[in-house]
């Protein structure tokens, strides 16, 4: 293709920005980044996969492109939008029950998404993670052919909000492609550090606005030298250039349905498929002209004749672009600052061309802190290549990057009752390792003990999401709170989570680290989960005092039980248990609003037992 490579003796880690609807991929040499092209010479490459029906071939890009206009049930797009979910997700079943998506998405092995398809005559089923290798070894292909050495190392970008199960799922896809993942990076610090690289003797506050094809992520970074530290980040799964496309269908069937009705054997997938790629065409158009028409051919000769003014655009993606600001100011208030305090406003994502988009950050922001002078579609993926240099240790101007990501969510444990006790804070910098928390049995003879890990802002662990758990067994008999545990979390720079606990006594002790993809949240459910933790604070608080008070006082009945046969009098003894029994009951059926009643009991409870366990039995709280 008339490239100049320049040949190269050892393999380069290589930056891959594995985008939605576009990847690229980039190198870092001669003291600066490059983007390397693909076969057809594109510096951007369609993500998309096409398995033929007929024969065992696989396409990627601007060819599956065109041959998915012919068999759509074969042609495989926006798959990192399914990619570590599981069928049952609730993302994963919008898309599913969307005309937007003609291939048959259907339930895998142990409850997974996965495709259905014909390939070489064959009906299979692919893992979304099999489906993304194939774009990854197609960025590892023309990386390699652009250097003249076989590529085997790369720096990922992820969205900010990606999951655990999400990363885990994109290093698998990696893997199969043959490469090594170095580091995931989080797209809206990639694009901060290229955007830094020549500004790295001023100290700046940067928001990253990043609205790709599939997904909103906004980040507010700290930039000082050489160091980035990732303040706050937010974001939204249901907002980017796809959905945009899809209210643009949305707006055109009706006038289709109309002039089609007689004809309702024409409307099907491939006309599905031509509508989408002619509102993709218009959605770009509209960004540079005032209105545009295009002629949507529903045969070889007929066709119908279809307008958009850019007004109307406008008006059709003017909740998105508030949400999209409401998602911001989320982000500065996470951060405790203003939009005063921010220096530079970073548009990344090719979605951030569209002129409402624009009008809105500066409303915001002010004109003079929009930063229009990287392209937005390369941002990303060059700055994957400055840390795919870091790790190749060649490069002394790169030594002193260092780069702290942040977690999206609060992890913590469930301690008694339900109660979250958070270890690690929400927006905590990575990487990140707890204090050591001590916590004690709860019942007499306790022989395990059970960690239900969460993560969530909720203090009721059934409003958070479960990430996992472990138990510690064979414990030493003793009465409750008697036997205590050390618990420590470390969140990783990948935002993968290792937990370990161990019992003070015996040293027992056991970890999980938290990469289990049936447990992770959805993108939009975290979203939910900040904003549920705000409006109900009040409601969480009432539950946290409550659940604190019934574990002490539960503590004190089941102290007094075990020591029972330290009460001389068998009567006494037998006046103690029963009243333990009685008042066991009558907490248990408390809710947790009726804390005045909780306390009232164990009052009348005290009273009743304290004359006979005085001076064997401590009825009191234990610090």
């Amino acid at each position: 293709m008339g490239q100049n490579k320049t040949k190269v003796q050892l393999p380069c880690p290589i930056g891959i920005d594995l985008g939605t609807t576009f990847s690229a991929v980039a190198i870092y040499r001669g003291e600066k980044s490059e983007m390397i092209p693909n076969a057809f010479g594109d510096k951007l490459t369609p993500s998309c996969v096409f398995y033929n029906p007929n024969i065992s071939e696989i396409l990627v890009g601007k060819i599956a492109e065109e041959r998915g206009l012919t068999n759509p049930e074969n042609f495989i797009f926006d798959i990192k939008r399914f990619i570590g979910r599981r069928y049952d997700d609730v993302y994963v079943q919008k898309l599913k029950n969307s005309e937007e998506y003609p291939f048959k998405i259907v339930e895998g092995n142990n409850g997974q998404t996965e495709i259905k398809l014909r390939w070489g005559k064959e009906i299979v089923k692919k893992s979304p993670e099999e489906i993304c290798s194939e774009i990854l070894k197609n960025m590892k292909e023309s990386a390699s052919e652009y250097l003249g050495a076989t590529v085997t190392e790369a720096v990922i970008s992820v969205p900010a909000y990606f999951s655990n199960a999400q990363k885990k799922a994109t290093k698998a896809a990696a893997k199969l492609a043959g490469l090594k993942v170095l580091k995931l990076i989080t797209e809206p610090v990639a694009a901060a550090i290229h955007y830094a690289q020549d500004k790295l003797d001023t100290d700046s506050t940067l928001l990253v606005f990043d609205l790709g094809g599939g997904t909103l992520d906004v980040s507010i970074i700290k930039v000082n030298g050489h160091s980035f530290a990732v303040q706050s980040v937010e974001g939204d799964s249901f907002l980017g250039g796809r959905d945009f496309d899809e209210m643009l269908v949305n707006y055109f069937k009706p006038t289709i349905k109309e002039k089609l009705k007689n004809k309702s054997n024409i409307v099907n997938e491939r006309l599905l498929r031509r509508i989408q790629r002619n509102c993709e065409k218009l959605k770009k158009l509209l960004s540079v002209a005032r209105d545009h028409s295009f002629d949507l051919y529903y045969s070889e000769d007929d066709s119908i004749k279809l307008e958009l003014s850019q007004t109307q655009f406008n008006q059709l993606i003017d909740n998105s672009v508030e949400r999209s600001a409401e998602i911001i100011r989320k982000c500065l208030a996470d951060a405790e600052l203003t939009t005063g305090s921010i220096t530079d406003v970073i548009l990344v994502g090719g979605s951030t061309r569209i002129p409402r988009i624009r009008e809105k950050l500066t409303s915001m922001f002010g004109s003079n802190k929009i930063r229009t002078n990287l392209n937005p579609d390369e941002a990303v993926a060059l700055g994957a290549s400055i840390q795919a240099g870091v790790f190749g240790n060649r490069y002394k101007e790169l030594e002193k990057y260092q780069v702290k990501e942040a977690t999206p969510l609060s992890l913590g444990l469930e301690v008694s009752g339900n109660l979250m006790k958070i270890l690690i804070e929400k927006n905590s910098s990575l990487p990140k390792k707890s204090n050591p928390n001590r916590y004690r049995t709860m019942t007499n003879n306790q022989t395990s003990a059970v960690f239900p890990i969460y993560e969530g802002e909720r203090k009721n662990c059934k409003y958070n999401n479960l990430l996992g758990e472990f138990t510690i067994d064979d414990l030493p008999l003793g009465q409750a709170g008697e036997i205590s545990f050390e618990v420590v979390f470390h969140l990783d720079e990948n935002g993968i989570l290792e937990v370990s606990a161990q019992e003070t006594s015996t040293c027992k002790h056991n970890k999980l680290t938290v990469t289990l993809g049936e447990f992770q949240l959805g993108v939009r459910k975290i979203e939910r989960t900040i904003a549920h933790a705000k409006q109900h604070k009040k409601d969480d608080e009432m539950f946290e005092s409550f659940t604190i008070y019934f574990c002490k006082v539960r503590e004190i009945c089941e102290r007094i039980i075990y020591n029972l046969e330290k009460i001389n009098s068998n009567t006494d003894r037998c006046i103690v248990e029963s009243e333990c029994t009685k008042f066991w009951k009558t907490i248990e059926a408390l809710q947790y609003t009726e804390i005045l009643r909780l306390k009232y009991a164990y009052s009348s409870f005290k009273m009743k037992v304290s004359p006979l366990t005085a001076g064997v039995i401590d009825v009191n709280f234990i610090a």
